[in-house]
C-alpha cells in the first residue's frame, strides 16, 4: 500500500514538474514573459535636470503592448498621418503626461492623433512623456514647443501630478524610475497576496521564473481590477474622501501660475478623470486656471469617476475612452471659435 502510495506521488510531481516545465520553456521560447527585465526601448536621459528624461527620437520601437514612433524632437506622431504636409497648418501642442502620450494605445489612437482626426485644418503635437510632472511638462516646452510657435495649448491634467514635484528619472537600462531609487534597492518583487505569498523562495523564482513572472502579472491584473471597481464604487457613495493634499494643490497651482504667464497664446485646461470624486480639490484646481484665463475642459463631466480603462491597467485609458473624449473636447474647442 505505502509503495503504491509512493509511486502514485512520484508519478504526479513528476506530471506536475513536466506541465510546469513546459509553461516555462513555452513562455521563453515564444518571448510572451521574459526573465530578465526587459525595459522599453524609448527613454533617453536628458541633460537638463529639470527635464530628466525624453523620448527617443526618430524611433519606431515595440513597447507598452502598442509601437511608439517618434520625430526628431521625440515627440509620438501619428504614422497614419505621416506622409502629411503639416507645416502650413496652425499648431496645437499638448502637453502632459502617459495619458497624453497614449500608454497602451497605438500612434493614431492617442488623444492628439483623435483630436487632429476632428480638426483636420490644426496640427495636435503630442508632447507627452510617461511620467511627467508639470515641471518636465513646462521645461520640454520651453526648450523645444515654444519655437514651433503653437497657435494654442492643451495642458491635460491627471490627478498623478499631484502625488509629488521630483521628477523621475531613467536607470541604465532605461526603465524609468522614482527620483530617490537607488541601483542598490531591492529588485524582487514577489506576489504579496492570496496562498501564494507563502511561496518559498519568491525572489528567487521573481528573478529566475517565466512561469512566476506570467502568473504575477494575471495575479496583479485581477487584483486590480477588483481594487478599482471597488474603489470607484465607494468614491461614488462617498465613502472615500477626496485623497488630494490641498498643499500639493496650492503647490501645482503656483508651477501653473508660473508658466501661464509666459504663454501669449489661448489655452486649453483638460481634467482627465482617475477613480476617485475630487470635490474641494477639483474646484480649487478650476477655480485658479479659470482665473488664468484658460478655457476649462473638465472630463469628469462626461465619465464621473469611472472611464474606462485598458484591460490589463487600471490608470491609462481605454482607445473608445479616447475617442469619447477628443469628441467632447472637438465640441467645446469649436464652441470657443478656435
Amino acid at each position: 500500500m505505502l509503495k503504491k502510495i509512493l509511486v502514485n506521488s512520484a508519478l504526479l510531481i513528476g506530471s506536475l514538474s513536466l506541465f510546469f516545465f513546459g509553461i516555462e520553456f513555452g513562455l521563453r521560447l515564444t518571448g510572451l514573459q521574459t526573465v530578465q527585465p526587459n525595459p522599453p526601448q524609448v527613454y533617453q536621459k536628458n541633460d537638463n535636470p529639470v527635464i530628466s528624461y525624453t523620448l527617443k527620437p526618430n524611433i519606431n520601437e515595440h513597447a507598452f503592448r502598442s509601437t511608439v514612433t517618434t520625430d526628431e524632437n521625440g515627440f509620438r506622431i501619428n504614422t497614419q498621418k505621416i506622409e502629411e504636409d503639416t507645416r502650413e497648418k496652425p499648431t496645437i501642442a499638448v502637453i502632459g503626461d502617459s495619458i497624453t502620450f497614449g500608454y497602451g494605445v497605438e500612434n493614431n489612437e492617442t488623444l492628439p492623433a483623435r483630436l487632429e482626426e476632428r480638426m483636420p485644418n490644426f496640427h495636435f503635437i503630442n508632447t507627452g512623456v510617461p511620467g511627467y510632472l508639470l515641471s518636465q511638462e513646462v521645461a520640454l516646452y520651453n526648450a523645444i514647443t515654444r519655437k514651433m510657435d503653437p497657435e494654442a495649448v492643451m495642458l491635460v491634467f491627471f490627478w498623478n501630478d499631484l502625488d509629488g514635484f521630483e521628477p523621475g528619472k531613467v536607470d541604465d537600462l532605461g526603465i524609468l524610475r522614482s527620483h530617490d531609487w537607488q541601483s542598490t534597492d531591492q529588485q524582487c518583487v514577489p506576489i504579496t497576496e492570496g496562498i501564494l505569498r507563502y511561496l518559498p523562495g519568491k525572489c528567487w523564482l521573481d528573478t529566475h521564473s517565466a512561469f512566476y513572472k506570467a502568473f504575477k502579472k494575471l495575479t496583479n491584473m485581477v487584483s486590480g481590477n477588483k481594487a478599482l471597481e471597488k474603489t470607484r464604487e465607494q468614491a461614488t457613495q462617498g465613502e472615500i474622501e477626496d485623497p488630494v493634499d490641498m498643499q500639493n494643490v496650492q503647490t501645482y497651482i503656483q508651477q501653473l501660475t508660473a508658466f501661464t504667464e509666459t504663454l501669449p497664446v489661448k489655452h486649453y485646461f483638460v481634467i482627465w478623470p482617475d477613480r476617485y470624486v475630487h470635490t474641494q480639490s477639483r474646484t480649487e484646481l478650476i477655480r485658479a486656471a479659470e482665473k488664468l484665463e484658460y478655457i476649462v475642459i473638465d472630463l469628469t463631466d462626461i465619465f464621473g469617476n469611472s472611464a474606462p480603462t485598458l484591460g490589463w491597467d487600471t490608470v491609462h485609458p481605454h482607445p473608445d475612452t479616447i475617442q469619447k473624449a477628443a469628441d467632447y473636447i472637438e465640441n467645446i474647442m469649436r464652441s470657443k471659435t478656435l
